[in-house]
């Protein structure tokens, strides 16, 4: 369920405030996978939304909304590269743990700040920033691995790329 297409105002994911949208270069090539990351992107821009409206209760739920999701997409994640037998599978892991522990800290620091518009922004950046970069880095290396992997051997724990 994408909350920025549901209980929120529909958010075109190639449009908004935020400067990070799905466009093909930031694709894995593994269906299940990009469809959350271009999920995470929307509900990113949703975000930026609520910080340029100030409606926070909009906001309150992206982000609850973002902490659940994410999890859910690093389990995801982290499910197809144990299936594939990815060698980096703990480093990839600790960028995954590393994001979550930031996201409920800036989480809990928005929810005592007073000036949460900035605080809302500052946050919409930083994920856009940490997803591009994890995108095009990490998930680009794990994924190049996980279809090798999966065409040379058919299937890997439910994974099916991309493809004709």
């Amino acid at each position: 369920m994408n909350f920025a297409h549901s209980a929120a105002p529909r958010i075109d994911v190639t449009r908004g405030m935020g400067t990070l949208f799905w466009r093909p270069d930031l694709a894995t090539g593994i269906r299940e996978i990009d469809l959350q990351h271009e999920e995470l992107l929307a509900n990113v821009s949703a975000l930026h939304e609520a910080a340029r409206t100030g409606n926070l209760g909009l906001a309150e739920g992206v982000l609850a909304y973002l902490e659940r999701y994410t999890a859910e997409h690093f389990a995801t994640e982290e499910r197809v590269m144990w299936g594939a037998g990815y060698p980096d599978l703990d480093a990839h892991w600790s960028l995954h743990l590393s994001f979550a522990t930031e996201l409920a800290r800036r989480k809990g620091e928005y929810a005592t700040s007073r000036s949460r518009g900035s605080l809302l922004t500052d946050l919409g950046r930083w994920m856009e920033r940490w997803l591009e970069e994890h995108l095009l880095g990490a998930d680009a290396e794990m994924a190049r691995f996980v279809r090798g992997r999966v065409s040379g051997a058919g299937t890997t724990a439910g994974c099916r790329p991309d493809g004709p």
